[in-house]
């Protein structure tokens, strides 16, 4: 009996591949989101902080100090939400990605499974045309003895 070898089995691993990397792809940008998520988190806690100590402050030359450093901040905090929304389309982008490989992935896999499943038919069929030779020619032998 002849062992079953997918015709596409390169094309099935490369797919495979491709999902991988895209999986792989996906977890990085996640990290990268999260991580710029977190230091969006700081500036504004930081903020918060700063708009809390000026309430207290009575000094002008201090107010005005946290007043130009609260404008850096509050700039810094408008970049950084650019940056988040950025990270969260190449986030997208990347899920788009993966859910195309995987689409591809399982159509191979579907692709695989009926190939397979035809070899099976077609070496049941070739199993039974011996069977039904072989009961041939012993009924052929047992009629001539």
């Amino acid at each position: 009996m002849i062992l079953y070898n997918f015709s596409l089995q390169n094309v099935l691993d490369w797919r495979n591949d491709q999902e991988n990397e895209a999986k792989l792809n996906l977890t990085q940008i996640k990290n990268n989101l999260n991580k710029e998520e977190n230091y969006l988190q700081q500036l504004i806690y930081e903020n918060v902080q700063l708009k809390e100590k000026a309430a207290l402050t009575r000094k002008v030359d201090l107010m005005r100090q946290q007043d130009l450093y609260k404008e850096v901040l509050d700039e810094k905090i408008i970049q950084q939400k650019l940056i988040v929304e950025q990270k969260m389309n190449e986030m997208k982008k990347a899920e788009e990605a993966l859910l195309s490989a995987h689409k591809d992935k399982k159509v191979m896999e579907k692709l695989k499974e009926k190939e397979y499943e035809t070899y099976m038919e077609t070496l049941q069929i070739e199993e039974q045309k011996q069977i039904d030779e072989f009961s041939t020619i012993t009924f052929g032998r047992e009629a001539y003895q």
